[in-house]
C-alpha cells in the first residue's frame, strides 16, 4: 500500500517537472526577452530621472478592437501575395520611460499579492511533503492528515486569489498608461480556474475523512 503511495507521488512529481521543462522550453524566447525589456526598461527609468526625456521602456499589454468587424492594419500574406488585414491582440509596446501607470494602491496590492502567491505554492509543496512522511510512518489517517489536506486546499485558493490580484494590479496600471484609439485595454491572463477546482475539491476530500474517521471513532464506542 505505502509502496503504490510513494509510486504515485513520484509519478506525480515526474509530471510536474516534465510539465515544467516543456513550458519553460516552449517560452524560452519570450521569457528571455521579457527578461531583456524589464531589465532594458528599468535602465531607462533610471535615465529619465537623470533628466533623459528621449529613453524608450517596454511594455506587454493585451488590447480588444471596439469594433469586431474593423480591420485596422494591413501586413502582406508571403502565401497569396496579397495585403491580409489584422486586429492587434496582444503587442509589446516601446513608450516614454516617464509613462509609468504605477500607483501607491496598486504596488501595494502587486507586492501583498505576489507575497501570498509565493507563500502559498511554497506552503503548499511542504504539507503535501509531510503528507508523504506521514503516511509512510503510518499516521495517514488522523486529524492532522485531515488538516493538512485542508491547508492544501486553502493554499489553492490563495494562490488562486493572489493570481487576481496580480492580473488586475497589472490591467489597472496598463490603462493608466494606454488610451489606444480603436481599442479597449483588456486583462493579459486570466487565473487557472483549475485551481480553484482542485482547492475547492481538496477541502471536500478533507471533510469526507472528517466525516469517515468520526463514523469509524462512534461505531467503535457504540461496539
Amino acid at each position: 500500500m505505502k509502496r503504490k503511495f510513494n509510486i504515485y507521488c513520484i509519478l506525480l512529481l515526474v509530471a510536474i517537472a516534465i510539465g515544467f521543462t516543456i513550458d519553460i522550453y516552449n517560452n524560452v524566447d519570450d521569457l528571455t526577452l521579457g527578461f531583456k525589456d524589464g531589465w532594458h526598461s528599468a535602465e531607462a527609468q533610471q535615465e529619465f530621472l537623470k533628466r533623459k526625456t528621449n529613453m524608450k521602456q517596454i511594455s506587454y499589454i493585451n488590447l480588444k478592437a471596439k469594433n469586431d468587424n474593423k480591420f485596422l492594419t494591413a501586413v502582406k500574406n508571403n502565401v497569396t501575395g496579397q495585403m491580409d488585414s489584422i486586429q492587434i491582440g496582444y503587442v509589446r509596446v516601446a513608450t516614454s520611460a516617464g509613462n509609468n501607470g504605477r500607483t501607491t494602491l496598486s504596488s501595494c496590492i502587486g507586492l501583498f499579492s505576489a507575497i501570498i502567491y509565493l507563500g502559498c505554492i511554497l506552503a503548499f509543496w511542504i504539507v503535501f511533503l509531510n503528507i508523504i512522511l506521514a503516511v509512510n510512518r503510518g499516521k495517514a489517517f488522523d486529524k492532522k492528515t485531515d488538516r493538512k489536506i485542508k491547508l492544501m486546499g486553502i493554499f489553492l485558493i490563495g494562490e488562486y486569489i493572489s493570481e487576481w490580484g496580480l492580473t488586475c494590479v497589472d490591467y489597472l496600471e496598463s490603462s493608466k498608461m494606454y488610451n489606444i484609439s480603436d481599442y479597449d485595454i483588456s486583462f493579459s491572463d486570466y487565473p487557472s480556474s483549475y485551481l480553484l477546482y482542485l482547492g475547492i475539491g481538496m477541502l471536500i476530500i478533507s471533510q469526507l475523512l472528517t466525516i469517515g474517521r468520526k463514523m469509524k471513532e462512534e461505531q467503535e464506542l457504540t461496539i
